[in-house]
């Protein structure tokens, strides 16, 4: 067994002890400028398009992005599951069953890739019909879900890669392997779609080989730097433990299916906006876009939270998780107030970042009216959401999940925009109004200290 010594070594830091705010803040760092710059990643597709191609590309970027994020739920799962066992194994000090974690999880990660993208492949114009895609946009959707389908495997393990470090303690190293894929991306998007006139299928191109480019270098990196980790990271040493591989499945696939449920609200507000017609379909394209950028720093808060959390809590360390907890909570009041500010003040600059579009610039007030509705909400949802996650409890995740979606969003869109008439304010409002039934429910569980009681995974 690897020592103490050689596990926190380098890049590695100890989250069990030291200052809770400062060592929060120096570990999320690279992680909130991670998210960020995935956020750039896929900002730069709407930009670029929205610039180049107008309301079409927009649109077509917007339905094919929010189907593969669907999609890539599965892998997504599978690392967050690895990423609190292996967290959860290394405050207990069990090396062991932290290779065990990263073997099966390397295994499982390869098998979902490849069923993923034959779902991708054969499924596509059928999910573009009940998203109920604009027609124009319909072609050009197609094929960013094809091309971006064949490179689910890039995503697969770049996210795989990226929880194992997360879960030992390493911020540093998901950042740069997510840089190198956001600079390539960047280069390669303004190259297809403003050069080469490959319109949004570039956009897609671009997407899948600066995944891949990072992933080879993370492969690469990684296999060099076993000994560093304490971890066998050789692709051909990697095999499956059936024990480990169904602990990691069963909490993979609650967490698969409610991010999946949040998701698939999203999409029926999605298609319910859709059938407002082409500009406000592109409008709340980059509604979701503005919204994502406070909400992407606070996640990468969230998952060095996440991280903290799991080691303190395998640690029987409950005083450091719920002070995690509320430092989580007062940095993402901070970012969400400042971001808030300026969307509120420049509303129509904020839309002018993704197109020039009259008709779309229209709603303008409207979306970031929402964004700031949804800040009280968002203070306290993404720690206590962390907190919940980094145990383990994973069926209340699911129960929350599932009431967010379909009494949350799917519910109160459906009954102020369609019964009430209400039209796009309507759908509007209704989607922001469901954040506050997640951070509700999860607030209540955080103070109710029930989740002290709770026993750890390893």
């Amino acid at each position: 067994m690897a020592s103490d010594k050689t596990v926190t070594a380098g890049s590695r830091m100890s989250l069990l002890e030291g200052s809770v705010p400062a060592t929060l803040l120096k570990f999320s760092f690279p992680f909130m400028l991670s998210t960020l710059l995935q956020t750039l990643y896929s900002t730069t597709d709407t930009i670029i398009v929205g610039q180049f191609l107008g309301s079409r590309g927009l649109s077509a970027v917007s339905n094919g992005a929010q189907l593969m994020q669907l999609i890539y739920l599965a892998c997504i799962g599978a690392s967050m599951a690895g990423q609190i066992l292996i967290a959860q194994a290394k405050g207990a000090g069990n090396q062991e069953k932290v290779q065990k974690v990263v073997s099966s999880l390397f295994v499982l990660e390869i098998i979902l890739s490849l069923i993923m993208t034959a779902v991708s492949l054969i499924f596509a114009k059928t999910l573009l019909r009940l998203l109920h895609t604009p027609e124009e946009a319909v072609p050009q959707a197609y094929y960013y879900i094809v091309i971006c389908g064949l490179g689910i495997i890039f995503t697969g393990l770049y996210n795989m890669y990226s929880a194992v470090l997360r879960g030992l303690g390493d911020s540093i190293h998901p950042l740069i392997f997510v840089a190198v894929a956001v600079g390539l991306n960047i280069i390669l998007d303004i190259l297809f779609v403003a050069v080469f006139h490959w319109q949004v299928a570039g956009a897609a191109l671009a997407t899948v080989i600066g995944q891949a480019v990072s992933v080879i270098f993370s492969i690469v990196y990684l296999t060099k730097h076993s000994r560093d980790y304490g971890i066998d990271f050789g692709i051909r040493q990697q095999k499956t433990d059936a024990e480990t591989q169904t602990a990691i499945i069963k909490m993979a696939v609650p967490m698969a299916i409610q991010s999946a449920a949040i998701h698939f609200s999203f999409l029926f507000v999605t298609s319910m906006i859709n059938t407002q017609g082409l500009a406000v379909s592109a409008a709340f394209a980059v509604f979701g876009k503005l919204e994502m950028l406070p909400g992407i720093i606070t996640q990468g808060l969230g998952l060095g939270t996440s991280s903290m959390i799991g080691q303190n809590f395998g640690a029987h360390k409950n005083d450091r998780v719920k002070s995690t907890v509320h430092y989580c909570m007062l940095f993402t009041t901070v970012i969400q107030l400042l971001f808030g500010a300026f969307f509120g003040l420049f509303p129509q600059l904020s839309y002018r970042l993704f197109t020039q579009d009259e008709t779309v610039l229209a709603y303008a007030s409207l979306g970031t009216a929402i964004i700031l509705m949804q800040i009280p909400a968002r203070c306290v949802m993404g720690a206590c959401n962390s907190l919940i996650s980094a145990i383990g409890y994973v069926k209340l995740s699911f129960i929350i999940a599932v009431v967010d979606a379909f009494l949350g969003r799917v519910l109160i869109c459906w009954l102020l925009g369609s019964a009430l008439h209400l039209g796009t304010t309507g759908y509007f409002i209704g989607y922001g109004s469901g954040t506050y039934v997640t951070a509700i429910m999860a607030l209540v569980y955080f103070l109710s200290g029930r989740w002290e009681k709770r026993k750890v995974l390893v």
